[in-house]
């Protein structure tokens, strides 16, 4: 689908914002479509849970915000499973402590 050029695009977002959600929609619908039946109930419920907080949001930069709060969200969840994974495959070597671990100095000095 092409697209309209830039000034189409801002008059839209000026003066007809309903035209311009549609061309949102009918894009985001077209890249959904592209994946396989497996992805899409994924995708469509991610934009789902995207549209609900624009509607939600008071402006346009609310919405920003929220959704950009999402993604961190997200990723925070992410890295922390993978922390997690990394822990618990990681093999400990004898004597070796694990890196979660504090050897204080003067513990470290007493030993020896």
């Amino acid at each position: 689908m092409e697209l309209p050029d830039f000034d189409t695009l801002k008059h839209w977002a000026l003066v007809e914002p309903e035209r311009l959600d549609e061309l949102l929609h009918k894009q985001i619908d077209a890249l959904i479509e592209q994946v396989g039946p497996e992805r899409q109930r994924r995708l469509r419920g991610l934009q789902f849970r995207i549209d609900c907080q624009r509607r939600l949001a008071k402006n346009n930069l609310d919405s920003c915000i929220r959704i950009a709060n999402m993604m961190h969200e997200s990723f925070y969840a992410m890295r922390s499973q993978i922390n997690d994974l990394q822990h618990e495959t990681a093999p400990l070597v004898d004597g070796a402590v694990p890196g979660n671990n504090v050897i204080r100095l003067a513990d470290h000095r007493r030993d020896k």
